[in-house]
């Protein structure tokens, strides 16, 4: 996977709260996001399940699954003594305190990933009126 060459330093983004990336086309978004993703899953012990993504396009989500898939499989791999694929590979296996452990964490994401929240703004919207029907007045049917 390419690195943008003006990259945020991923390892410098804090974990909690919510965080917005902004930036126009071919500078790095997909990479981001996915590094952040991988970041979530290791360092704050989080599940699939409990991570949003939103973004503009049903490509973009198509192309962040696939991305996310494919960053979960390297690292898995770089855990179990393979290759690392990259700078960011090689910084967050070299942090991780317990190898096993990260390993099967990615397992646990590979295997749950079929349920990622990784939406449109439009899917998420509809997704959250469908989930709060009652409560915001909406049709119980889709």
């Amino acid at each position: 996977m390419n690195e943008p060459s003006n990259r945020l330093d991923l390892f410098s983004v804090p974990l909690q709260g919510t965080q917005a990336i902004e930036a126009s086309a071919g500078t790095g978004k997909t990479w981001t996001i996915t590094g952040l993703y991988i970041r979530l899953l290791l360092e704050n012990d989080l599940e699939v399940s409990q991570i949003l993504v939103v973004t503009y396009t049903k490509a973009a989500t198509a192309e962040l699954r696939t991305r996310i898939r494919g960053r979960l499989v390297e690292v898995a791999a770089a855990l179990g003594g393979g290759a690392v694929a990259d700078e960011f590979c090689e910084r967050l296996v070299a942090g991780v305190g317990d190898r096993q452990r990260a390993r099967l964490l990615c397992e646990r994401a590979l295997r749950q990933l079929d349920e990622a929240s990784v939406f449109t703004i439009h899917g998420f919207c509809q997704r959250a009126l469908e989930d709060a029907a009652f409560e915001s007045g909406s049709s119980f049917a889709s």
